[in-house]
């Protein structure tokens, strides 16, 4: 069986929808944990990002498997989007070089998981 959950489920993908669910659920009710609160949206990012419309897409084409490369490009250019050129002109945004490497350690946990050829 390719992948944990089988072709077409990434349990990461799954886990870190209902993890960032639940921590902005949690900010709504007006609950703040500091580190949380820093570095659990990134980690989750390119988790769900790329891996809601990856198991979708194996719906249609079985086959579909993002490539190492095109996840590194992808969290790069959504680094470069959040870390750099967005915090350049809106003040509501800071830069963290730490949430570059959670998007990272994010999009290698959920690589790892997803099937590695199907």
């Amino acid at each position: 069986m390719d992948g944990l959950l089988g072709r077409r489920l990434n349990w990461v993908s799954l886990a870190a929808l209902a993890v960032f669910s639940l921590h902005q659920l949690a900010l709504a009710f007006g609950l703040y944990f500091l580190l949380l609160d820093s570095f659990l949206d990134p980690l989750c990012t390119v988790p769900v990002v790329l891996g809601l419309p990856s198991m979708l897409g194996r719906r249609i084409w079985p086959r579909l498997v993002l490539s190492w490369g095109s996840v590194a490009l992808f969290t790069l250019a959504l680094s470069l989007a959040f870390e750099w050129w967005i915090p350049s002109f809106d003040a509501r945004f800071t830069p963290d070089p730490v949430d570059a490497l959670a998007y990272a350690l994010g999009a290698a946990i959920w690589r790892l998981a997803e099937p590695q050829r199907l």
